[in-house]
């Protein structure tokens, strides 16, 4: 699994609109759109177990400049005036390259 990115985006919801931005990813279907950028992989959107207002979307790619090309895409800026609606602040993108990876002997989880 070495020699993947994984993108990490922090979104702080405006109070009370966690669900709303959670919402929002689906009825926009940002990750499926996202998945069919050249060089993705996977990608997940996270809520935390308690009642913060953080959302967190990571996402694998092939390379970082598969990334890049999801970034540069123009179906992103449509989806721009609903996502800061609902972000209390800018979105915080972090970027890093896999080093070293393990998975679960057997492949389960």
């Amino acid at each position: 699994m070495t020699g993947l990115t994984r993108s990490v985006l922090v979104i702080r919801a405006k109070p009370g609109r966690r669900e709303a931005l959670v919402e929002l990813f689906a009825r926009l279907n940002v990750l499926e759109l996202a998945s069919r950028q050249e060089g993705f992989v996977s990608s997940e959107l996270q809520v935390p177990t308690d009642d913060d207002e953080h959302v967190l979307v990571t996402a694998l790619w092939t390379s970082p400049a598969a990334y890049q090309g999801w970034l540069d895409n123009p179906v992103r800026e449509t989806m721009r005036a609903d996502l800061e609606e609902l972000a209390a602040a800018d979105p915080e993108p972090k970027v890093y390259e896999i080093v070293a990876a393990v998975q679960a002997a057997g492949g389960s989880r």
